[in-house]
């Protein structure tokens, strides 16, 4: 006697072939919408055209570097500290470990003696890494703050999956700014223990002028209220009645009591100082933005920076931590290469880089780069180095968030500063100096320029592995990265 085949019953298989249609659904709706490039405007580029970056006689800010993260921490802790009126803060990344939480201590101790707060995160970060958190939805529950989510993931709608909020930057009253690569966790900021510290810059500007619009703040302040008016941005556990519950009581007493150790233990990063001393004169501070949409976006700040580098008479060095471009950003890459007689790139070699999918891309396509006629120098350092930043001449340096890849270049928000002054110029480029001189000169896709004691830093082990592997995983879906 035959054994009977078991089947499925009807609603099992319709089940079935539902979920396998649901999942085609994601898969297409989050990649096919995102795979085709457009180019920027006619009138964008007219705009462009018309730009002026430099300035004939010192304007009302004044700039520093904030190179390392101890620094950057503390600057935040001195900012926040002497609010009166407004802080906003603007990242794609808001953890609760230390030094989120040294944020969101001070964010409280300032919402309650009456300033004003506005915090704009990314929705996908805020999905995975706020969630309901205590100390978030204390915060968030201040009758004087405000928390808002850009493009949170709804898994009916893929399309939401890709657009993100990249930027980053600080506001406090219209005296200062904080604006750079950073984001609000221990990678970056602080000396926490950590297994995967950043390198990273941003710039602090002080507006020292008594009316905000003649400072490059209201650049910054008009792009704020454009972001946080934006229908995809929700606000995020604006429910007082949350200040009720036990556990939020419970994290604000921990959060009250939070911020009174920090004044002790970080006393001297509450104390006032004088910027006079420590920031340069600038002539000109010019803010460059992508859109703001959450879909596929025109390439504008890819062309603004593009432009802005063939202007370059002597020199450029561009500093990124990868390079995952379409065809677009080569011929950007080899416009400017043909335009400068010097033209360099400094970016992670794939021992050093902490993204595994952009150090695989790289490996696939670094001929390509070379091709453009660029310098390539990979750094070597150590930490994995997150740094945005262009000089050109002795006069113009721009630091932001823009990578130089797909993602920054048609998917997230970005911004960067374009900043005529002599004197921060000369101090990025020792900065700059500093990581080439851990970075390798590459001749070709697998030589080196070699100094005395060099040596060529090998990948190894499981990470080995795993780059060469994704190099035919994310090949398909390159523009995503």
């Amino acid at each position: 006697m035959k054994a009977r085949r078991s089947r499925r019953s009807v609603p099992a298989r319709v089940a079935g072939w539902l979920l396998r249609i649901f999942l085609l659904y994601l898969v297409l709706g989050a990649t096919v919408p995102f795979a085709a490039h457009p180019s920027v405007s006619e009138d964008y580029q007219t705009a462009v055209a018309e730009t002026e970056y430099t300035g004939d006689s010192p304007s009302v800010d004044r700039v520093m570097l904030l190179e390392d993260s101890v620094t950057a921490l503390s600057e935040r802790f001195r900012m926040i500290s002497q609010a009166e009126e407004r802080i906003i803060l603007s990242t794609f990344d808001f953890r609760d470990d230390n030094s989120g939480t040294d944020m969101v201590a001070l964010l409280w101790e300032a919402a309650e003696r009456g300033v004003e707060v506005q915090i704009l995160v990314d929705g996908f970060s805020a999905m995975t890494h706020m969630g309901s958190r205590e100390i978030f939805v204390a915060l968030a529950a201040h009758p004087n703050v405000e928390i808002k989510l850009y493009n949170s993931i709804c898994l009916w709608n893929p399309t939401t999956f890709n657009g993100r909020l990249h930027d980053k930057y600080l506001i406090v009253d219209n005296d200062l700014y904080i604006l750079g690569g950073r984001n609000t966790y221990d990678f970056f900021l602080g000396d926490y223990p950590t297994d995967r510290p950043n390198y990273d810059r941003e710039v602090l500007v002080w507006n020292t002028g008594e009316d905000v619009a003649d400072s490059s703040l209201q650049q910054l302040l008009d792009y704020f209220d454009e972001v946080w008016n934006l229908d995809c941005c929700k606000l995020y556990r604006d429910n007082e009645a949350n200040l009720e519950k036990k556990s939020v009581q419970e994290a604000i007493e921990e959060l009250e009591n939070h911020a009174h150790d920090l004044r002790i233990d970080y006393y001297d990063s509450f104390q006032e100082v004088d910027y006079e001393t420590c920031t340069y004169e600038t002539n000109q501070i010019t803010l460059l933005s992508n859109p703001t949409n959450t879909g596929v976006k025109e390439p504008e700040l890819l062309y603004a920076l593009t432009e802005l580098m063939k202007t370059g008479e002597e020199s450029v060095i561009l500093h990124t931590p990868y390079a995952v471009c379409d065809q677009a950003m080569y011929d950007s890459l080899t416009q400017v290469a043909e335009a400068v007689p010097d033209f360099q790139m400094v970016l992670n070699s794939v021992a050093n880089g902490g993204n595994y999918m952009a150090s695989s891309d790289y490996l696939r396509n670094k001929g390509k780069l070379l091709d453009t006629g660029i310098s390539l120098w990979e750094y070597n350092g150590g930490e994995s180095y997150h740094g945005k930043s262009v000089v050109i001449d002795d006069n113009l340096s721009v630091i932001g968030s823009f990578n130089w890849d797909m993602r920054s270049a048609y998917l997230d928000t970005e911004l960067m500063l374009v900043i005529d002054s002599e004197g921060l110029n000369a101090k990025l480029r020792g900065y700059m100096a500093d990581i080439q001189a851990d970075s390798l000169l590459c001749l070709d896709e697998t030589t080196y320029e070699l100094t005395t004691g060099a040596e060529v830093p090998e990948v190894t082990g499981s990470k080995a592995v795993v780059v060469h592997i994704l190099q035919f995983v994310t090949w398909p879906v390159r523009f995503l990265l």
